[in-house]
């Protein structure tokens, strides 16, 4: 597929006007009247900074202010023009926190829609589409109608382009033309539309667009339409098209910086076409720019590879690659370059170019595969066969699924053939029959040979076929070969677990002439396949003949073992502890000696005896075994002992293993045994020194990812949260697919949503979902995930999640509680009829029930209730929840209720009680609905015509509460209480402070008519007599 390579195209962005814009709309409300303090100063001075365009200071006061005065009332607009300051200062990527902080805050805000915007732009210029993408798409949902609309169509194209959503892009792309047909960026989006419908093979549309922009020729984009007119033509096959359309840019378009790209593709093309000599010199005439030239470089050592010029190939390949070693395409040049010094006759200067490629590693090292099959190739023409060993063997393990595999194996062989030393009969032998080098004499021997090699290997199939025509031919094959092919075949099913057909052609070897090891051979394979076959009176008589007949042969004790094993795998334990009993009294070995004490302690322990097992391996362990063997006693005797609840010398024999025999397979067994066993002792800092350890030392166990949970839970439970969550986290990046990291990210959500870190809990729900969780993990998970959205305010997001929650656990638990969240999002969203129905529906099936959350809905029903007026039917209602839900937080809220209906009907002490109940509550009493309360408290004595009771109540709402609507609201009130008791002085006062301190709220308006009307009626000024 051919592109524009690292070549970027860039939508314009517009900001002119919008910073002082914001400017004039905050300049009124940058000082605070009355007494300033150090806050409201700082505020002031960097507002006034902003409002005079002075970026650079203005940032700076800003910063200033949000570090010293956290709190402060106006630290959302600060955190907004803080974000506006430091964009117009082109530092977009630090501007975005604070956008991100305003609109946390203050989701609806008066800045909402330039903050989403600049989140979203910053972002898309910076690269990042993926977070820019959705952005866009609900900055465009949010605002159909706003001018900075087509910036972010533009901008969704792109981006979704760069993300491969072709469809979307075009659909965006579309919609701007649509919207803004003569818009500054309609050759933008009719260049993105085509490369959308190009990537989504619409070929002859996308084509007629390229034509289109291509031809407004002079212009900005014209030659790159041009260039991508013959890039389509390339993709599609249309060469000669192809070359046609890259022509221009010999011509008219030369100047153009997309030239050196249309040269590549000609040369690209005439490739293609078999004009190579062609591509050549079009490759030659760009090798030197700055831009495509290591491509075209590329391309000409490529194109004298194939026209055989190897030496040539070999020089401009090695120095491309050279150049530029770090580069995407240095390990295709670098393989490359090492085929051409191999067909050069250079094998060192090959292995050398292989080198760099295998220096690289295997991950994400695509071309490894090819680069050791190249250096095989190279050692073999130098005979160098230790390191086509090596090489081999590197290969087995970086490589094992490589469909070079064939390749290295061949060359492998053809090593192996060439030094007649062969470490693998396998490898030795195959080449021979394959080929039927064998003659008649050998044919048998080898097969039988390569059959046993096959067995080693456990490659019983291949085994069976290498020995497939030997048995065709069994009734014509002497007695001696006979038998020998018999007892192959036998050997061979026997290993497959396939003992029923071996038990016949081991009885048929029997009834012939045998010596006495073939003898004791077939009759010890006999006994162990009787066993096997759980025929074991002909195991056990078959046995006593071996020992009758030849009680000393040196064979005996490994047929003995044998036998033992298979006795043991079938579960006669009492029997394979005898056969193990006597391994060790005939063994002459202190090998077999010490495998008969073993083997007698693992039968124990199989039937359950684990007192006399325990015994037995403390036996073994006083004779010094090999390290396997100790490891392996060590261990078994320490479970034995865990399991008799002697846990101090169980602990002693994990710790036996993991201080002396570090190097053991059952080390990290060890480990993981003593950590669990000390979490049961309740020891938790030394389980966790355990796990530790376990994690360290071990980076490629099965068990890691075991440790590394236990290792959290023992930190936690040790009281070092922070690092067990650190390696909770951690748990998730190494193994984030697995069950234990869903189980962590759950914890870790649990932690970041008590801290209210919303963020970091979808982060840690995300990563817990995208595990293998288990039910019930996943089933908490998926609602913390909704509640994370309610914390956050976004009810349509709240109601998808809850809703997909109530449908997929039906029968849970937390179901009710979903079905409330449901109803609640359309109650926050003021969409009161779906949720009343939704809220009936609930309370019907939480009948008889008292859970205090529960209080919820008939409050939800009470205050739908109020909004339609039905006063005395939410009064019924907000009425029972106390006694029903005594527990219940949120009180405050139900009394709340209860003063506006007790106020409706003009019981006005009744309802003061109500509301002075709000301001009193502990849970609510500086809550915008104490503050709603008080003004309410006010009101009662404003109907009651107590005007002086009414005054101070409102003027108290104004200082106890930091809610600006209803601190004018109050301050309204109290000046018409005021004039009422004839105090036009205090009235007028009144007014002006709402006008000058409160000159946003919806009540500014009313104050100052009210000033005119008293100015009108000649009441005295402020500071009248």
């Amino acid at each position: 597929m051919f592109t524009a390579g690292k070549k970027r195209r860039q939508v314009f962005s517009g900001r002119a006007g919008e910073a002082l814009l914001i400017a004039l709309l905050l300049l009124a409300g940058i000082c605070r009247p009355c007494l300033a303090d150090e806050a409201d100063d700082q505020y002031a001075i960097a507002a006034g900074h902003y409002a005079r365009g002075r970026w650079q200071l203005a940032a700076e006061e800003f910063e200033v202010y949000l570090s010293k005065h956290s709190t402060h009332a106006r630290v959302n607009q600060a955190r907004f023009l803080l974000g506006e300051s430091l964009l117009q200062l082109g530092r977009a990527e630090q501007a975005v926190g604070h956008f991100q902080a305003y609109l946390a805050a203050q989701p609806q805000g008066e800045f909402s829609r330039q903050a989403r915007f600049r989140i979203a732009e910053a972002a898309f210029l910076a690269g990042n589409h993926a977070q820019a993408a959705p952005l866009l798409e609900q900055f465009a949902k949010q605002y159909p109608e706003d001018r900075l609309l087509a910036y972010a169509l533009a901008y969704l194209g792109e981006a979704c382009l760069a993300r491969g959503d072709a469809a979307s892009a075009a659909r965006h792309f579309r919609d701007c033309l649509q919207r803004f047909p003569q818009g500054r960026l309609q050759d933008d989006c009719r260049l993105g539309l085509a490369r959308a419908l190009e990537k989504l093979d619409q070929h002859e549309e996308a084509e007629r667009l390229y034509m289109a922009v291509a031809g407004k020729a002079p212009q900005r984009l014209s030659d790159e339409a041009q260039f991508r007119l013959g890039a389509l033509y390339y993709n599609r096959g249309r060469n000669e098209d192809a070359l046609e359309a890259f022509a221009p840019f010999e011509g008219k378009l030369s100047d153009s910086p997309w030239r050196p790209h249309a040269l590549l593709g000609k040369g690209w093309a005439l490739w293609k076409l078999g004009r190579l000599e062609e591509a050549k010199r079009c490759f030659e005439s760009i090798a030197a720019d700055a831009i495509v030239g290591l491509q075209a470089r590329y391309w000409l050592g490529l194109t004298d590879k194939a026209l055989g010029n190897y030496k040539a190939a070999a020089e401009v390949l090695v120095k491309t690659a050279q150049a530029a070693p770090e580069d995407d395409l240095a390990p295709q040049i670098w393989l490359h370059a090492g085929e051409a010094l191999l067909k050069a006759g250079d094998p060192l200067g090959a292995a050398d170019a292989f080198d760099k490629l295998i220096a690289r590693g295997q991950a994400g090292n695509q071309w490894l595969d090819a680069a050791l099959r190249g250096k095989i190739q190279a050692a073999l023409q130098q005979s160098d066969h230790q390191s086509i060993d090596r090489l081999a063997q590197q290969f087995e393990t970086a490589c094992p699924t490589s469909r070079l595999r064939a390749d290295v194996d061949r060359l492998r062989a053809a090593s192996l053939v060439q030094r007649k030393q062969f470490a693998e009969a396998a490898a030795l032998l195959e080449p021979l029959i394959k080929a039927q080098q064998s003659d008649a004499q050998h044919e048998i021997q080898d097969r039988c040979l390569l059959a046993a090699a096959y067995e080693g290997l456990k490659r019983y199939e291949d085994g069976q076929a290498v020995l497939r025509p030997a048995v065709d031919n069994i009734n014509n094959l002497t007695g001696r070969q006979k038998t020998e092919v018999l007892l192959r075949q036998a050997s061979l099913l026997a290993a497959m677990g396939r003992y029923p057909e071996a038990v016949p052609l081991l009885e048929a070897c029997v009834s012939g002439e045998l010596g006495v090891q073939t003898a004791l051979k077939v009759r010890g394979d006999l006994a162990v396949c009787y066993a096997r076959t759980g025929q074991l009176d002909k195991a056990r008589r078959t046995y006593a003949q071996l020992l009758e007949n030849t009680p000393q042969h040196p064979l005996l004790p490994v047929v003995t073992e044998q036998l033992a094993e298979a006795a043991y795998a079938v579960g006669e334990a009492n029997w394979a502890a005898e056969l193990f009993q006597r391994l060790g009294n005939m063994g002459r070995s202190q090998d077999e000696q010490l495998k008969g004490l073993s083997g007698m302690a693992w039968s124990l322990l199989k039937s359950g005896k684990l007192a006399e097992a325990a015994e037995k391996f403390d036996q073994l362990l006083r004779r010094n075994p090999p390290v396997a063997m100790a490891a392996e006693a060590a261990l078994a005797r320490g479970q034995c002992l865990e399991k008799l609840d002697r846990f101090e010398q169980s602990l002693a024999m994990y710790q036996l293993v993991v201080q002396q025999y570090p190097q053991a397979a059952q080390h990290a067994e060890a480990l993981l045994a003593a950590a669990r066993l000390c979490e049961k002792l309740r020891r938790f800092a030394d389980a966790a020194g355990y796990y530790q350890r376990l994690v360290d030392d071990h980076p490629r166990s099965d068990l890691r990812e075991t440790a590394l949970y236990g290792w959290a839970w023992a930190l936690l439970d040790s009281g070092r949260a922070g690092e067990g969550s650190a390696i909770f986290e951690r748990l998730i990046g190494e193994y984030p697919q697995s069950r234990l990291a869903a189980d962590a990210g759950y914890r870790l959500a649990q932690q970041a949503f008590s801290a209210r870190d919303y963020p970091k809990t979808k982060k840690f729900l995300h990563a817990a979902l995208a595990a293998q969780a288990d039910p019930e993990v996943r089933k908490h998970a998926q609602f913390l995930l909704g509640q994370t959205a309610v914390a956050e305010e976004d009810w349509l997001e709240v109601r998808r999640l809850f809703e997909d929650f109530a449908r997929q656990y039906s029968d849970s638990g937390l179901r009710l509680a979903a079905e409330f969240w449901v109803a609640e999002s359309f109650f926050r969203r003021h969409e009161l009829d779906a949720a009343e129905a939704r809220l009936a529906q609930l309370a019907k099936q939480c009948q008889g029930r008292n859970e205090p959350w529960m209080a919820m809905i008939p409050l939800r029903q009470a205050q739908i209730l109020g909004h339609r007026k039905k006063w005395d039917e939410a009064y019924k209602l907000a009425s029972t929840i106390k006694a029903q839900y005594p527990d219940f937080e949120q009180q405050y809220e139900v009394d709340y209720l209860i003063g506006l209906c007790l106020h409706d009907r003009a019981e006005l002490d009744e309802a003061r009680k109500a509301f002075e109940r709000v301001i009193r509550s502990p849970a609510g009493a500086k809550t915008e609905t104490a503050a709603m309360a008080h003004w309410m408290i006010g009101e009662t004595y404003f109907h009651q015509k107590n005007y002086e009771a009414a005054k101070r109540t409102f003027l108290a709402v104004e200082i106890l509460y930091d809610y600006p609507k209803w601190q004018a609201a109050a301050l309204l009130e109290a000046a018409k209480c005021c004039q009422l008791l004839g105090q036009h002085k205090e009235a007028v006062d009144l007014y002006i402070r709402i006008t000058t301190h409160y000159r946003d709220s919806p009540y500014a308006e009313a104050a100052a008519k009210a000033l005119q009307k008293q100015a009108g009626q000649g009441k005295p000024a402020a500071g009248g007599k």
